[in-house]
């Protein structure tokens, strides 16, 4: 009777160990390597780890296409791993990954640069990577983008019809227990040598101890999906906590942080030099405990050189560089809102925090203020497929505000700045490339110019509610704008 109980016990943990098991399909483009032979004589392409299999690792298959693909059961748990070229039952020796072409901090964690899969309850899909690289798919074509805004801080004063703020001291320091009392004042915000400052002062003001300034586009300017690339010189001191990066502006899957929060570039000043690019979702946040997916990286003069902060965000991806350097990546596993919020409009926001949880760990150093970040210019691109095919050239010698009010009912005024005489067309278009009226067609002397749209098309009758873009041309040049108009 013992040994029958025994054997029931076994049985029936061996089937809730498999019923609790995930689906885990990993892909590797091998389209760049030649798949060599190991000991053993096994040509084959493996996925190697410590809690997959050891050092033997698992076999891929060939899909015929350059790449290799296995799917296999993991319990829910975090593991480490690499991809293998060739069979080896031993852990050194060829056939691994380069830890020079895994970055730690981006697509490789630890002191061995595995690669890490974080496993749930729901099936995912890890990859296509492409082999010892961070890269995804090894020839995957590059996005076309042509920018649709733009600060570059050229004019003397801060455009207001792109830039609002947020004054005060939030809840609980912003959510953060932050020191400072953001302002709307000319001294913690202003253009100087054609550059954006935003300057922290050590200021009794509003009852805190030091001012700052946190700026947003938000519904002056939101965007899903694109190109954002800041180029900016970061504060250095103990105490400060700079920060360039992008909220929800709708809320659409509730408050922070189920609606999400990209962070394109922070930095805390007693840590000098480090960088982080993070996601927050409502899967993955600090407030129930889970670290959100971020990857960081070390440039010695940030505070004294300008360096472009770069997020590019897909459907299925985000991507974090400094200059030219990826060093992290968080991608859609399709596995719903709660990991993947990112399918809403977003603005951006810049600021310099003192102080709170991160930012003030060490406390803060009264000698550094005032404090500064200086931002040379902004850019944002949108895909070309998304945009009608008539655009192709980036514009450099003129200037396209943003519709005001967006989103907009009924009326909305578009604007724009042109710095000499020139022939100019304004045109409104549906998402699908389609005329619906040309608002201006005649030459313009130089100036600020706008023209007020009241959602009609070229015949005159009300155009329904959704996104629209506008095009303004002057010349052989073009740039687009999106606006949305709701009832």
């Amino acid at each position: 009777m013992e040994f029958k109980l025994n054997t029931v016990l076994k049985i029936y943990l061996v089937l809730f160990c498999f019923s609790n098991a995930t689906q885990v399909t990993f892909i590797v483009d091998m389209s760049e390597e030649t798949v060599v032979a190991g000991d053993g004589n096994y040509p084959a392409v493996y996925v190697s780890g410590a809690n997959i299999n050891g050092p033997g690792g698992l076999a891929m298959t060939d899909n015929g296409d350059g790449t290799w693909e296995l799917t296999t059961q993991l319990s829910p748990g975090d593991y480490t791993y690499k991809f293998r070229n060739g069979y080896y039952d031993y852990w050194d020796g060829p056939g691994w990954e380069s830890d020079n072409g895994l970055i730690e901090g981006g697509c490789a964690v630890g002191d061995y640069f595995d690669r890490q899969v974080s496993v749930g309850n729901s099936d995912l899909v890890e990859g296509g990577f492409c082999f010892g690289s961070c890269d995804e798919l090894c020839n995957s074509d590059s996005i076309e983008y042509i920018m649709v805004w733009s600060d570059e801080f050229d004019s003397p004063n801060i455009d207001m019809g792109k830039w609002s703020y947020d004054v005060g001291t939030g809840n609980w320091g912003w959510g953060n227990d932050e020191a400072q009392y953001y302002t709307s004042n000319f001294n913690n915000s202003f253009i100087e040598n054609g550059n954006l400052v935003i300057q922290a002062l050590l200021q009794n003001y509003g009852g805190a101890n030091y001012t700052s300034a946190r700026m947003v586009t938000r519904n002056k300017a939101d965007w899903t999906y694109g190109k954002i690339e800041v180029r900016a010189k970061l504060p250095a001191g103990i105490g400060t906590w700079p920060a360039i990066w992008m909220l929800p502006t709708d809320y659409v899957y509730g408050g922070w942080p189920n609606s999400g929060e990209m962070d394109i570039m922070e930095a805390v000043g007693h840590v000098p030099g480090v960088i982080h690019g993070t996601a927050h979702t409502d899967l993955y946040n600090w407030y129930d405990g889970s670290p959100p997916p971020g990857g960081q990286i070390t440039v010695s003069d940030y505070n004294n050189q300008f360096h472009d902060y770069i997020l590019e965000w897909t459907e299925n991806n985000l991507k974090w560089y400094v200059d030219d350097t990826h060093y992290f990546t968080y991608s859609n596993n399709n596995q719903g809102w709660s990991s993947w919020p990112f399918d809403q409009d977003f603005h951006l926001l810049l600021n310099i925090a003192i102080g709170g949880t991160w930012g003030g760990q060490q406390g803060i150093d009264d000698s550094i203020f005032p404090v500064r970040m200086e931002v040379d210019y902004i850019r944002v691109y949108e895909a070309s497929s998304e945009l009608p095919s008539q655009a192709r050239t980036t514009p450099n010698t003129f200037n396209l505000h943003r519709n005001y009010p967006n989103p907009f009912n009924p009326i909305t005024t578009l604007s724009y700045e042109l710095p000499e005489q020139a022939h100019v067309t304004l045109t409104i278009y549906d998402l699908v490339g389609r005329e619906i009226t040309r608002l201006v067609n005649t030459t313009q002397g130089a100036g600020v110019k706008s023209i007020q749209w009241e959602a009609t098309n070229n015949i005159g009758q009300t155009v329904s509610a959704g996104i629209y873009l506008y095009m303004l041309q002057v010349g052989n040049l073009r740039e687009f704008r999106k606006m949305v108009l709701v009832k």
